[in-house]
C-alpha cells in the first residue's frame, strides 16, 4: 500500500519541525517511561476503551476524566472538574471563586488548567458544549491532564502548548486530539486548550507516525479510527520513516538537544 509514494518527492514536514517532534517525542518517552511507550495502550473511540453509558451529563465527563487520569497515573482524588458556558460562569478553584465572562466576540477556550490549589487539587475547567461531543471532550481532557504531568509535576518550567499536545500522543490519546484538530470550536487568547488544538493536522499525522514507528507498527490497526485526511498524511509519514529509517530520531547537526 505504501508503494504509491516516493520518499524523494514527499517530506512530511520541514527538517527543523521534524526534528523538534522527534527530539521531544524521545524526551517525553524518557520522562514517562513506566510503562514504556511500546507497552502503552492506544485508546480508540470505542465502547471497549470507554465503557460509559453516554447521556451527555457532567457525570459522563467525570467518568472520562477518571479513565484518562488512570492512564496518565494521576490520582483522581487530586483532580476536580468544573464546567462553564457562554455568558458569565462562576466556579470554585481551591476555595476561591473564579468568574469567567465570555461571549461570541470573546469566546473562552474549550478547556483550561489550573495548578494545584490550597485544597491539594488541580482543577480542569471544561466548556459544557463538549458534553455534546464526546470525542472532543476526551481530547480536551487528555490535553488538560497532560498539563498536570508537565506543569503540575514540574517536568517543565513554562507552559508549552505544542509539547502538551504531543504528550497526548505519548500517553495514547493522540487519535482523539488529531481528529479534533480538524474541528473548529472556539478561539481565545486564554491559557487553555481549544478543540482545534495547537498542532496542525500534518504535525499530528507525523506525531502519530512517530508513535507507530517507535512501536514497530508500520500498519497499526488503530489507524482506521483517524479521519481520512489525517489517515492519508499518517500513511505518507510512516512510509517516509520506513524509507529513511536511519534518519528518524537521529540528532540534528547542532546540539540536538532542542527538546522542550
Amino acid at each position: 500500500m505504501f508503494g504509491l509514494f516516493n520518499n524523494k518527492s514527499f517530506e512530511p514536514l520541514d527538517y527543523d519541525t521534524r526534528k523538534w517532534y522527534e527530539n521531544n517525542f524521545l524526551w517525553l518517552n524518557q520522562e514517562f517511561d513506566n510503562p514504556k511507550h511500546e507497552e502503552r495502550k492506544i485508546y480508540t473511540p470505542t465502547e471497549l476503551d470507554f465503557p460509559i453509558k453516554w447521556d451527555k451529563s457532567e457525570n459522563c465527563a467525570i467518568q472520562l476524566m477518571k479513565i484518562v487520569a488512570d492512564n496518565l497515573q494521576i490520582n483522581p482524588d487530586e483532580l476536580q472538574i468544573e464546567f462553564f458556558e457562554n455568558g458569565m460562569s462562576e466556579f470554585n478553584i481551591g476555595g476561591s471563586t473564579i468568574f469567567l465572562e465570555n461571549d461570541k466576540e470573546n469566546p473562552a477556550a474549550a478547556g483550561m488548567y489550573f495548578d494545584k490549589a490550597e485544597n491539594g487539587k488541580y482543577t480542569i475547567a471544561i466548556d459544557k458544549k463538549l458534553l455534546e461531543l464526546p470525542d472532543n471532550l476526551i481530547s480536551t481532557i487528555a490535553h488538560e491532564l497532560c498539563h498536570v504531568k508537565l506543569l503540575g509535576e514540574k517536568r517543565i518550567d513554562f507552559n508549552d502548548e505544542h509539547l502538551t499536545d504531543l504528550a497526548t500522543v505519548t500517553f495514547g490519546f493522540g487519535i482523539f486530539n488529531a481528529n479534533s484538530s480538524f474541528s473548529f470550536y472556539a478561539q481565545s487568547d486564554r491559557w487553555g486548550y481549544q478543540n482545534s488544538g495547537y498542532m496542525k493536522a500534518p504535525e499530528w499525522a507525523y506525531a502519530l507516525a512517530l508513535s507507530a514507528f517507535y512501536r514497530n507498527e508500520d500498519n497499526p490497526e488503530w489507524k482506521k479510527y483517524l479521519n481520512p485526511s489525517i489517515k492519508k498524511d499518517f500513511e505518507r509519514a510512516i512510509k517516509y520513516m520506513i524509507d529513511n529509517e536511519s534518519e528518524i530520531f537521529k540528532p540534528n547537526s547542532e546540539d540536538e538537544s532542542s527538546s522542550h
